[in-house]
């Protein structure tokens, strides 16, 4: 079974002017230990489709399905704390916590232990390369790279099964965009999560196991 299923996903939107039909009738499967780029122009659909996939937008039909469940019928909030991980190109890092801090706020809305999230913060910064002399920096002391890893660290640190990410690396320059792809590559094959990745960048894309594009609101596979 899919880890997540889009299944004839409808959703629009009205600007003073015209009714914008995002995604059109789109229906894919998206499975654990994949790593998905999804393509397209700017205004195709895509960061769209993938907030109807987070649950922060709600289809006007068609339906989500995690893991067999339809979204409307799960608690939204706890499916984005626990089960599924957005990841954002402006980051979201609270600015006035610590790096490590950053890393066990979920765990704390998921009602760790200090100790158990301190544990679960610090094995997970371990892992996207941030050793102790990060953890009690702010994230005004980061590079945009290192401010991208925490928030990395923050989704390895709940255990999520799908990491939804949009821009991750639109930011970043050729070095730290690699590592950041190099990260979530890791996060799909190593981690059996399934990663969807929103992009421009041509190297996440030959880096994904599966290409969709985005096109006037559709959605199609790319072949080789």
């Amino acid at each position: 079974m899919p880890v997540l299923s889009a299944q004839n996903l409808s959703y629009s939107y009205k600007t003073k002017y015209q009714t914008v039909q995002a995604v059109k009738d789109v229906s894919c499967d998206l499975n654990a230990g994949t790593f998905y780029a999804l393509i397209g122009k700017s205004g195709s659909g895509k960061t769209t489709l993938l907030s109807l996939l987070a649950g922060l937008d709600t289809p006007q039909s068609g339906a989500v399905l995690v893991n067999g469940q339809n979204l409307r019928e799960m608690d939204v909030d706890m499916y984005r704390r626990k089960q599924a991980s957005v990841i954002y190109q402006s980051y979201n890092l609270f600015p006035l916590m610590t790096v490590r801090e950053n890393v066990m706020y979920p765990l704390k809305l998921l009602r760790h232990s200090d100790a158990g999230a301190k544990n679960e913060a610090q094995d997970a910064l371990k892992k996207v390369g941030l050793d102790e002399s990060y953890w009690k920096r702010l994230p005004a002391m980061l590079s945009g790279g290192e401010q991208q890893r925490v928030a990395i660290a923050r989704t390895l640190a709940v255990h999520a099964q799908i990491i939804l990410a949009d821009e991750p690396t639109g930011n970043l320059d050729t070095e730290n965009s690699a590592q950041i792809i190099g990260l979530l590559s890791g996060l799909a094959h190593e981690e059996n999560c399934c990663v969807v990745v929103v992009t421009h960048d041509s190297e996440a894309a030959k880096a994904a196991d599966i290409v969709f594009r985005m096109d006037s609101g559709r959605l199609k596979e790319e072949t080789a």
